[in-house]
């Protein structure tokens, strides 16, 4: 059992290894071929990566929800950037634009509201669905006492 245990913390460590590796490789082929998309992306990213850092949880939830926003902060202008002029002036003006820092880091800000929101939204839905199912019940029970009588509710 302790070998198996062993065998798949290997299999995960040396997946996350792999997984490590292919990200960085991808990021250093980014930055010799496509510079001006690659710096767009990587300061564009970086609450993505506090994301990382941040969540301690396993499966990265809040990771996900503020990588997914954040991306789709950055895409609008990456295509300002490919289909317009893909050269570092074009990066740059990318990124001195208030506008574009606004855009980007809204939408990672909306990410993390998702991710410290939902908890709360959850529990508002579940303590309302909680009520009603009382209210179903408590007006079924009296529905019952009115047709077997008062001696059903004190169970003799």
């Amino acid at each position: 059992m302790a070998r198996r245990q062993k065998n798949s913390s290997e299999r995960i460590a040396s997946a996350r290894n792999a997984t490590q590796f292919v990200v960085f490789a991808v990021f250093i082929a980014g930055m010799v071929f496509a510079l001006p998309t690659m710096l767009v992306l990587t300061l564009g990213l970086l609450p993505t990566l506090v994301a990382l850092v941040v969540d301690l949880n396993p499966r990265k939830y809040a990771a996900r929800a503020v990588g997914f926003l954040n991306i789709a902060g950055t895409l609008p202008f990456l295509f300002k950037l490919w289909f317009g002029t893909h050269s570092l002036v074009g990066a740059m003006k990318i990124l001195t634009d208030v506008f574009a820092w606004l855009v980007i880091y809204s939408a990672a800000a909306m990410g993390w509201l998702i991710c410290m929101g939902m908890p709360q939204v959850a529990g508002f839905l579940m303590e309302l669905n909680a009520s009603r199912r009382i209210r179903r019940i408590e007006a079924r029970r009296s529905a019952l006492i009115r047709e077997w009588g008062e001696d059903i509710a004190l169970g003799g």
